[in-house]
């Protein structure tokens, strides 16, 4: 198992920074940006969308298949947009959902296709 990426905000704290503003739809198109501020980083990615992200995770052998774990970043398509959101594990996950607001969904309900990696924001600051 790869090494746990450290970032300004621990998974927990992540996850209930997202908890938090479940139904909120002020983050409809920005499932990178919300998923970037919830593990700490005010400034941005480095990334210019979620697309991009997904690229350059591939590009560095990054993206893992199977059940993602909690606080992982789950990377999947959905309305011809790659979307990423948080997993609470148990094939749940939290984020911007194609809906527009923030909220947990069951991942199979959001596609069948989707790839996993490490909540990992190498140009984030």
């Amino acid at each position: 198992m790869a090494e746990r990426v450290t970032n300004p905000r621990d998974t927990e704290s992540a996850l209930d920074w997202q908890l938090e503003r479940v139904g909120s739809a002020a983050w409809q198109d920005w499932t990178l940006k919300f998923q970037r501020m919830a593990f700490g980083y005010a400034h941005d990615s480095g990334w210019h969308d979620s697309a991009d992200a997904l690229r350059w995770l591939d590009q560095h052998a990054l993206l893992h298949e199977g059940a993602a774990p909690r606080g992982a970043l789950v990377w999947y398509q959905a309305a011809d947009w790659v979307r990423v959101a948080c997993s609470l594990g148990s094939g749940q996950v939290i984020g911007p959902l194609p809906r527009g607001e923030i909220g947990v969904a069951r991942l199979v309900e959001l596609s069948t296709d989707y790839v996993w990696s490490e909540p990992h924001f190498p140009f984030a600051h």
